[in-house]
């Protein structure tokens, strides 16, 4: 992953993982409105709206138009997914391993066993990791009651999950990693080294996630 993805990336994080920005974004979803609107619809300051507004302008996650004397604002839909390396078409592969092996170890929502290959095993882990929203802080309890719905050994999942570097833990409290695992020669050979894209995928599948669920609570 070059250094521009890895910063840009790094962007579009910081301006997602807070609360009220992914409120925001969920309002600017429906429709696109000014400081003042959007000032009124969340129960904000003026000041406040501003001061994420301009992070969200600034990661390039919502456009700004100027409106007498007032700004208005609207969602770059186009910019919610991260930008792909370059050189590198946006095309799925022709065969997604990745559905297959959700399928064949889990039985709607439940985990029927935790694989014993790395590669698998890994691809288990990330979709439990949708689960948890980048930017909040969960306590080991929470961690533990999203987990449980999967498999009844929720220590060995959230270890996992941990030992992964997917979650980081620190004094009982978890947060989902913001930034790519890093991993030995032996373990990227065994999981398929792809774990370049699974940082890039959060982020946008997290957003759209929390967008859709602000949609939904207005409905």
């Amino acid at each position: 992953m070059d250094d521009e993805r890895i910063e840009r990336l790094a962007t579009l994080y910081a301006a997602v993982g807070e609360p009220t920005r992914l409120r925001i974004l969920g309002l600017l979803a429906e429709r696109e409105a000014t400081g003042a609107e959007l000032s009124d619809r969340l129960g904000l300051t003026p000041p406040t709206v501003s001061h994420h507004m301009a992070k969200l302008v600034s990661a390039g996650l919502v456009k700004v138009t100027p409106d007498a004397q007032r700004r208005r604002y609207r969602l770059d839909l186009a910019a919610l997914r991260p930008p792909q390396p370059r050189g590198e078409p946006e095309s799925a592969p022709p065969f997604d391993e990745t559905a297959k092996i959700l399928r064949d170890f889990f039985a709607g929502e439940r985990l029927t066993q935790i694989p014993a290959s790395r590669k698998k095993r890994v691809i288990i882990l990330r979709h439990l990791l949708e689960r948890f929203e980048p930017g909040r802080d969960y306590p080991e309890r929470e961690v533990n009651d999203l987990l449980r719905p999967a498999h009844d050994d929720v220590a060995t999942l959230r270890r996992e999950l941990v030992d992964y570097g997917y979650l980081v833990r620190d004094r009982g409290i978890y947060r989902v990693a913001d930034r790519v695992p890093e991993r030995g020669t032996t373990v990227d050979q065994e999981t398929g080294s792809d774990e370049p894209g699974w940082f890039a995928e959060l982020l946008a599948g997290a957003t759209e996630r929390a967008l859709l669920r602000s949609g939904a609570r207005r409905a």
